[in-house]
This record gives structure tokens, sequence and C-alpha cells, in this order.
């Protein structure tokens, strides 16, 4: 199974890098002119991003995005305004390549240390939402500077060569050693680390899953528990793309309650270098309670943390809980139960694994919580005057999972009936990834 993850810790000033932005007022919006590209962006389906000048007030932008080879709607975009680090500039937009059915546009342009959003609204429509990131090394603040993403005809989103990786982790007074030379990182000021070997001993048990949530989306999640904890990442992805990670942390219930605390990480992103996924430590590990110092002389990660856990599990369990699909719960119901409906979503206890159902037994509307190994908990549904049954029977999604937007005209847009209208989003990130990460 393929895991993600990736820390953060400040190297410049110790807790700083765990508030986004932190250092906003110290940009040079000068260093983001340039061209970026959507994240994982290919030679055929991409979008595209040129600054072509930007300081605190002004800003001015050229914007395209092309689909299977094709660039069928038209943007103009005209001098924006910059507050800061958001701007805004207008922009028209056609629909057909003779300048026919133009609809007048706003671009929402935010800067960030690693990257640029961008989300585009017609007079029509909402249009594009996008991380786009350099094809250049950008340094908005003069000092580490980040690792440019390769251009759409290459795959790796963060080359291979080590990135400040003279960084050593402590934990609980112990150095955590590295294996095959994959070492923590420092990107952006921020200390990432690869995914199992420091969140295992911190005694986090760590999953990942790849799924199809509906019939336009796929996810992705990594989901780290411990004790009465969990804390997941999670992102949706189409053939074109993928929206931003989102992280989302639980206390004292599963991942199916919408009783959840939503944690920024916009400019902490779980990322890739070489065949190596990382996440952000300071960020997972106080998510558990952790202290995680700077020791910037010795050029140390220091954390301390109570390592017990109640259901700590071996690699191999893990390993076995990642493999536990949705055919393999529905192998375990019964004939007893009929019109079955799956919801796709694997969600996750302290303890285990589990997948819910809508279904009827004899008598009743019920849910079935299928868990790993086979146990399934029946749930009664109660409906009052005002819910109706064919809303259990709907597909389920979390609710905190982030669409994926599409660029196609409102149909009150007139159009040329010759037209093909295009799907738009954020390109999809790679993720291939080593043994190592397992």
């Amino acid at each position: 199974m393929k895991k993600r993850f990736f820390a953060v810790i400040s190297a410049l000033a110790l807790f700083i890098a765990i508030v986004p932005n932190a250092f906003a007022d110290t940009y040079n919006n000068s260093a983001f002119v340039g061209k970026y590209l959507s994240a994982g962006a290919t030679s055929s389906n991409y979008g595209e991003l040129n600054i072509l000048s930007c300081d605190s007030n002004t800003v001015t932008v050229d914007f395209k995005f092309v689909k299977n080879g094709n660039q069928q709607l038209i943007y103009t975009c005209y001098e924006g305004t910059m507050n800061d680090t958001t701007g805004t500039v207008p922009f028209t937009v056609n629909y057909a390549s003779n300048g026919q059915f133009v609809a007048n546009g706003t671009m929402k342009i935010t800067l960030t240390d690693w990257c640029v959003n961008i989300s585009c609204d017609s007079d029509k429509q909402h249009l594009f939402d996008g991380t786009m990131k350099p094809t250049f090394t950008l340094n908005p603040h003069g000092n580490t500077a980040t690792t440019p993403t390769q251009p759409p005809s290459q795959s790796a989103e963060i080359p291979a060569p080590s990135l400040n990786s003279d960084i050593s982790v402590v934990l609980n007074g112990e150095s955590i050693p590295f294996s095959n030379g994959i070492k923590p990182v420092i990107i952006n000021d921020s200390t990432y680390v690869p995914l199992r070997s420091i969140f295992d001993k911190m005694g986090i048990n760590v999953y990942w899953d790849q799924f199809t949530m509906n019939s336009l989306l796929d996810a992705q999640t990594i989901t780290c528990t411990k004790n009465n904890i969990i804390v997941q990442f999670m992102r949706t992805f189409n053939e074109y793309g993928s929206n931003v990670w989102t992280l989302s942390k639980w206390v004292d219930s599963d991942t199916s309650s919408n009783n959840y605390t939503r944690i920024n990480i916009t400019d902490l992103q779980p990322t890739i270098i070489g065949d190596t996924s990382y996440i952000p430590l300071r960020v997972v590990s106080e998510a558990f309670g952790a202290e995680v110092g700077w020791l910037h002389d010795e050029r140390i990660v220091d954390i301390v943390c109570d390592t017990s856990n109640e259901y700590k599990y071996s690699a191999e369990l893990i390993a076995n809980i990642e493999d536990f699909n949705q055919s393999m719960a529905t192998s375990y119901i019964s004939d007893d139960f009929k019109y079955v409906k799956a919801n796709p979503v694997p969600y996750f206890t302290a303890q285990s694994k589990f997948y819910k159902y809508t279904a009827e037994d004899q008598w009743n509307d019920v849910e079935l919580h299928v868990f790993y190994a086979g146990f399934i908990d029946v749930l009664p549904i109660v409906y009052d005057d005002t819910t109706r049954k064919s809303n259990v029977e709907a597909d389920e999604t979390q609710a905190h999972a982030e669409p994926v937007s599409t660029e196609t005209p409102n149909e009150d847009t007139e159009q040329d009936s010759n037209v093909t209208l295009i799907e738009e989003t954020p390109s999809q990130e790679p993720t291939t990834e080593s043994d190592d990460e397992k």
C-alpha cells in the first residue's frame, strides 16, 4: 500500500512555522514573477499562470488551461490590484475561438511561501480553483528557497537531491535512525520527515487509502491514530487533477462523525521528494500532544511525547487493516439483509477500519458498520416526518471532503453548439513511492 506523510518545523525561529504565512509581511512580491503550473501537470493537461509583474499594489498575469491538448476557453487578463499577498485580477473569457460568447470575470490570487493559489469566477459561474506551483526557485523571503516544480513532461514533484538534509531527530532523548539515506529536510523553513520513520516510534498507527468516492471523484487519505485521537489528511481528485490536502482531527469519535476540528495546512501540504512521501512533523506531532523543539546550532528536531498507545499495532496488522476494502466488507454481510447499499468511504475508529451500509432486515431499515475481521454493528435508522428514506439510501460522502471544481459555462450562457467545453481542476500530483514508505 502507498503511504504519504510530511512534517513541519521552523528552521529560523522556534514555533513560528505552525502558523501559515507567519512571515507574510516580509514577502518580496516581485519574487513571484514567473511561470506556474497546476500540481502534477502533464504535457496535455495543465493550467498555466504567468505572473508578468507583481508588487504590493498591482499585478499583471496571463492564464490558460489546456485539456487533452486543447485550449477551449480563452482568458484575457487585465491589470489587477494587490493588497499585500492577496490580489484581484479582472478578465474576460471567450467560450469560442471566434471571440463570441464573452463573459466577464475576476481572478483571486493568494501568494504563499511555496505556491500561488488562484480562483476564477465569471459573471455566469465559477470557473477554476487551482494551486499553481512555480517552475522556478521561489524565494519570497530571501532565505531558504523552495524547490521548483518539474515541467509538464516530468512527473516528480520535487527532484531527488536532498534539501538541507543535515538534520537529526531526537525522540525522548534518543536519536532516530533513518534508512536508505532518506532523512528529514527543510522546505520553506519547515522540517518535513518521511512517512513512517518517526510516527511509528511515537506510537502512532498510520494507514493509507485510495478509493473511488463517486462517479466523479476518487480520494486519498492518510489516517493517523493514537489512543482516542484520529488525525486524517484527505484530498479528492479525478483524471484531470487533485484538490489540496485537508487535515482533520477527531477526539473520542470515529471519522464518520461531523464532530471534528479542521487544521489549516494550505501552506504545509504533504509532498514527494524523489520516491518518498514527506509530511509536516510539527502539525501532526502537536495534534497528538507532543512537544516539538528546534535546536538551531545542532540542527536537531527535539520531540518529547508519550509513546504509549492502547491500540498500537504491528506493521503486519496495519498492512492488513489497510488492505481491508469494501469488497471484503460486503462479503461479511449475510443474505438476511435486503437492498444493501454501500458507502465507498473507508472510516476509522481508534481501534480499526470500517465501511458503512444502509440496508433492511426483516423488520426495519438499519445502518451496518462492517469492521476489519468481520465484526458488524447493526444500528437502527429512525425516520421522522421530514426524513425521506431516499435520503438515507443516497450515496454518502465525508462532510469534510473538498469537491474538485469544473470549468463549464452556465446553461444561461449563449454558446455555439459546436463548442466543446472543458472540465478544469488542479492537476493531480504523482503518487509513486518506494517500498521504504510501506
